[in-house]
């Protein structure tokens, strides 16, 4: 059988091999979500570790353990595992999601990579929301207003200018105005792009072409009256838009409608949940969207809704590139497994 390794990549590895190209990162979520349309993956649903009840993940945060198998050009099989505490920036002056992914040869099943999946993990969200916009907000689209000034929506940001060109004008709004003023001074600079940081999201929302939405509040944000005819309005995170607002979209389409379900926290779910809406009430996946099995954006009036939860085919996919350019760019580090098996 004889030796055995497997490549360890850290952060600069996986930045080295790509990870911040947004461009791929959407073409990559675009050939997932065509995948996952036509059944070429396995997904299991997440495992998620918790110290106590649902509510404590706003406290002290939770781990998932994400699964999957994506066939295609990427044929990779793995797991992500990523911890989540809210309070690290302000209290340990860390991130707030930390991740590991974790690749496996389909064939053999033996782990061939170990990397970091933080970036991974945030690009592939902000991806998703980009291969949404693509076919779901107006192609003239020029304001774009973010509720968040966190990580997530950095690359939420990054995404929305990668498939809407014609974006000019950036708003941005956290309940820490500060946390706003920094981010638009960061992201002004390295997005070539005027971004505004604002004390009220009205005054934002009420001028967006597209909104995205990626916080931690459990009271909504966004009203119906505040939103465009023609808006496109992506929920990332939880309750963050009115019931009034998202029964006011025209179409409502989702990345996986039984896993939103599943994770209780965003508009859309609540809404089930209190058996508002139900799964006949959305319109489309988006891969069947980007399978052209239904149409996408079909006027320049409709209000559409996405809402994703992410699924951990998005890591695999993205990792499985990032770890093919660091084998032909000789990054990282293998390491052993062993030299022979103990036993067979």
């Amino acid at each position: 059988m004889g030796k055995k390794t497997l490549l360890y990549l850290s952060l600069d590895d996986v930045v080295k091999a790509g990870a911040l190209n947004m461009k791929k990162a959407v073409e990559d979520i675009e050939n997932v979500f065509s995948l996952y349309e036509r059944n070429e993956y396995f997904l299991p649903q997440k495992v998620v570790l918790r110290w106590g009840g649902e509510e404590t993940e706003f406290s002290t945060g939770r781990i998932n353990g994400m699964p999957g198998y994506i066939g295609g050009e990427y044929d990779m099989a793995g797991i992500k595992w990523i911890g989540s505490n809210p309070e690290n920036p302000f209290k340990h002056n860390l991130p707030r999601a930390s991740a590991l992914t974790v690749l496996n040869d389909p064939a053999t099943k033996l782990p061939i990579a170990v990397m970091d999946g933080t970036v991974i993990s945030a690009m592939r969200t902000g991806a998703a929301t980009g291969v949404a916009a693509k076919y779901l907000a107006r192609e003239n689209s020029s304001v774009l207003c973010l509720i968040g000034a966190g990580v997530q929506n950095r690359t939420q940001m990054k995404a929305v200018l990668a498939v809407c060109p014609n974006v000019s004008e950036v708003f941005v709004y956290d309940i820490d105005f500060g946390r706003a003023q920094k981010f638009a001074e960061e992201t002004s600079a390295s997005e070539n792009i005027k971004v505004t940081p604002l004390k009220e999201a009205k005054e934002g929302v009420c001028k967006a072409d597209v909104i995205v939405t990626a916080t931690m509040a459990t009271a909504p944000i966004v009203e119906k009256d505040w939103i465009q005819d023609g808006c496109f309005f992506a929920n990332v995170a939880g309750y963050e838009y009115t019931f009034d607002a998202l029964k006011s979209a025209d179409k409502i389409v989702v990345d996986r409608f039984s896993e939103i379900i599943h994770r209780k926290h965003s508009t859309l779910a609540l809404m089930v949940i209190e058996g508002l809406l139900s799964e006949k009430d959305v319109y489309a996946s988006l891969g069947e969207v980007v399978n052209k099995k239904k149409q996408g954006r079909e006027t320049p009036e409709e209000r559409i809704y996405f809402n994703s939860v992410g699924m951990g085919i998005e890591d695999i996919a993205i990792a499985a590139r990032i770890y093919r350019e660091a084998k032909k760019s000789g990054l990282g580090v293998e390491l052993p497994l062993w030299e022979n098996p103990l036993w067979i």
